[in-house]
């Protein structure tokens, strides 16, 4: 349903300043998600030359992503698309034979495919089976080996002793040269590295994406950069393939802190010549480009794949009484985005690997951190009272200026069983000059277009529902980067209004509000500038000016800190921690916060909040904790619930040596425990969870 556009006007009430922007209604696509069509439709006026097929006119532009294949087989579905289609569109090898053959109900797919195929399968997808497209990052051909055929063969096995436990770490620019993570100066006790970021080989036989080291092979790295009884690291990491200065692409692993040596380190470090043997690590690096998207969209293939390869990694280890050991994974990311009822793609992901359902053979755990986004103002509730007038709610938007990021705001409804789905609410977005889109409905193709004086669509407004396990309606709005290096089709900086007008949503019922993470990591190149909501009734500070880390009691303001819990870290299985303060034993103010959504048809949601907290900070002068630079030796600070993470994980990995379950009912059971270190009162549980742990890492510093 289309309206007219408004225009409001300014204090002295003449019509703001025109931009020659103008909204329209655009007719029904059939894209199963608007937001992929928008972010397809717009990438090729932002992608770089290099990220090109450069012998095609067409620019032809490669992307990683996942797909939602339901009812069919990976084979099928590929037989499906017929031989002009396959060829834009590439399987990673780690898929074996035997897993392209199995059938299953559903199951999230990489693929690395044409911006042309995806669209036709975002657009038709019914017809091969695809449910949705989940988009990753625009990647360079020359980074993927199309030529890579799937490997039969099984891999040996690995001895390890009885009571080893093997750490597995997902992050980016994970130094693993640093002496920490070797028991002697030629002999590293990384079992095994994928490094995501490094172009493949061409061969048959090599990897997709990447590249796979081996412990034999970075042992002979470690010995052909060794003189003197010192390791060269600058060559040692060139000769991997992780740093390339000639190439110009950053690595964080060049720079004196880099986020995955110290979460690694904190999670399985020792030092050189007190190492144990009985503590393996495998590790994943991620691209730089999908940690620079903290959106954490981006990141959801690559994920899949780290995942895939290192517990087929971990199958491999067997203890001397026959038995796998178990596996402790660290993912120290976290998104603001999603429906945040744990089953939003990444939560299907950690189910799959991590659930009840999982093979009962080797015990696998897996640690995420809560999110720093409490005090962001990136999540607002939105409620309505029953009967009698019932006036919108309007939500100040602030995209901010120089953004060369796009941004994103998501409005999720309540879950319903009726179908079609009641008309909850409508929406309206007005820009920063004012002009004012027409409604947003609950219906199926409802959405508006900001349209610029050439022509082209920089923002949109839409409505998308999302299948099942989430089965709920989102309408988002869709923003270009508001800054580009060159020309491009911009979206304005500024105040945004998105007026939500109430209409068939119950009292008991809220639309829950979340913008989707678009800052820039510390290290990184500048890119992405974090939005935020900015309504006045909103209370940021105490009245001695300090940051009020919980929502007062009582507020009117939609705007909460309550409900920020990253959006990775929603789902049923996962340890998820939060951060505090060392020295008072309050949790750090930026540590996010439950509660979460119910999924569909269910009363109580899967967690409250966190599962337990652990050291962010060492106190409020001395921000973050101590752990191992990208070089052997140094030592940097950083803070952080992603650094309250690997802290738990390693006393994880001690406890399941001893026997532990390792699962959450421990964990609440531990922390509870060890809360009674810490000085009253307990922080509220829907930020602490069951308690505040007070674990040391003396093996990486005293006092740590």
């Amino acid at each position: 349903m289309a309206g007219p556009a408004m225009r409001l006007k300014g204090k002295d009430g003449s019509p703001k300043r025109p931009s020659g922007l103008k909204w329209q209604g655009v007719a029904e696509r059939g894209a199963a998600s608007n937001t992929v069509d928008f972010r397809l439709g717009q990438q090729k006026n932002f992608v770089a030359r290099s990220d090109r097929e450069k012998d095609d006119s067409d620019a032809t532009i490669w992307w990683s992503a996942l797909l939602d294949l339901r009812d069919t087989s990976i084979a099928a579905f590929m037989q499906g698309l017929g031989k002009g289609l396959r060829g834009q569109i590439h399987i990673p090898t780690d898929y074996t034979p035997k897993d392209r053959e199995i059938s299953f109900d559903s199951k999230l797919v990489v693929v690395f495919a044409t911006t042309n195929l995806l669209t036709d399968l975002n657009l038709s997808g019914d017809k091969f089976n695809v449910a949705a497209v989940i988009l990753g990052a625009i990647i360079d051909p020359d980074f993927i080996n199309l030529e890579a055929k799937s490997q039969s063969t099984s891999l040996p096995i690995i001895k390890v002793p009885n009571g080893s436990v093997i750490t597995a770490v997902i992050d980016d620019g994970i130094a693993f040269g640093n002496d920490v993570f070797r028991d002697s100066l030629t002999s590293t006790r990384v079992h095994y590295a994928t490094l995501l970021p490094t172009m493949p080989g061409t061969a048959p036989g090599q990897a997709s994406v990447g590249v796979e080291l081996d412990k034999a092979q970075i042992d002979a790295l470690l010995v052909a950069n060794t003189s003197s009884m010192l390791l060269d690291e600058d060559r040692f990491y060139q000769q991997a393939g992780l740093i390339d200065y000639a190439d110009g692409t950053f690595s964080p692993t060049s720079l004196r802190r880099s986020h995955g040596t110290h979460i690694t380190a904190l999670a399985a470090g020792y030092p050189m010549d007190a190492a144990p043997d009985d503590r393996p690590i495998l590790c994943a690096i991620l691209p730089t480009r999908v940690t620079e998207d903290v959106s954490g969209g981006s990141i959801l293939p690559s994920l899949v794949l780290a995942l895939l390869r290192l517990t087929r990694q971990a199958a491999r280890f067997r203890c001397k009484d026959g038995s796998r050991p178990p596996a402790v994974f660290n993912f120290s990311y976290g998104n603001f985005g999603g429906p945040h009822d744990g089953t939003s793609p990444i939560a299907r992901v950690i189910e799959d690997y991590f659930g009840p359902e999982c093979d009962a053979d080797q015990e696998l755990r897996l640690v995420l951190p809560a999110g720093n986004g409490n005090l962001s103002r990136t999540h607002a509730m939105l409620a309505f009272d029953a009967g009698g007038s019932r006036p919108a709610k309007v939500l100040d938007f602030v995209a901010m200026p120089d953004d060369r990021t796009a941004s994103e705001v998501q409005l999720w409804m309540p879950y319903s069983a009726s179908s079609p789905l009641p008309n909850f609410v409508t929406v309206r977005a007005t820009t920063p000059d004012g002009l004012q889109s027409g409604p947003v409905d609950i219906a199926a193709g409802s959405y508006q277009s900001l349209i610029n004086q050439d022509g082209i669509e920089v923002a949109r407004l839409s409505f998308a529902f999302t299948p099942l396990p989430t089965a709920r309606g989102v309408i988002t709005l869709s923003l270009n980067p508001t800054a580009s290096l060159t020309p491009a089709p911009l979206a304005p900086s500024g105040r945004w209004e998105i007026e939500v007008t109430p209409d068939q949503i119950a009292a008991d019922e809220s639309v829950q509000v979340w913008i989707e993470r678009d800052d820039t990591l510390p290290g990184f190149r500048t890119g992405g500038r974090q939005p935020y909501f900015n309504n006045g009734d909103y209370q940021r500070f105490n009245k001695f000016g300090a940051p009020l880390a919980v929502d007062p009691p009582g507020t009117d303001s939609p705007i909460r800190r309550a409900g920020t819990l990253s959006g990775f870290a929603c789902g049923p299985s996962p340890l998820v921690i939060g951060g505090l303060t060392q020295s008072n034993g309050k949790m750090s103010d930026y540590s996010a916060a439950g509660p979460i959504t119910p999924p569909r048809g269910e009363a109580i949601p899967y967690r409250d909040g966190p599962d337990a907290s652990a050291r962010a900070d060492d106190s409020l002068v001395l921000q973050g904790v101590i752990s191992a630079g990208s070089r052997s030796g140094s030592m940097v600070r950083q803070n952080g619930t992603s650094v309250s993470a690997p802290r738990v994980a390693r006393f994880t990995v001690n406890e399941m040596a001893g026997g532990a379950d390792g699962d959450r009912a421990w964990l609440h059971i531990q922390a509870g425990l060890q809360d009674a270190n810490f000085p009253p009162p307990k922080p509220i549980a829907t930020r602490t969870g069951s308690g505040r742990m007070n674990i040391s890492v003396n093996e990486i510093s005293p006092g740590a």
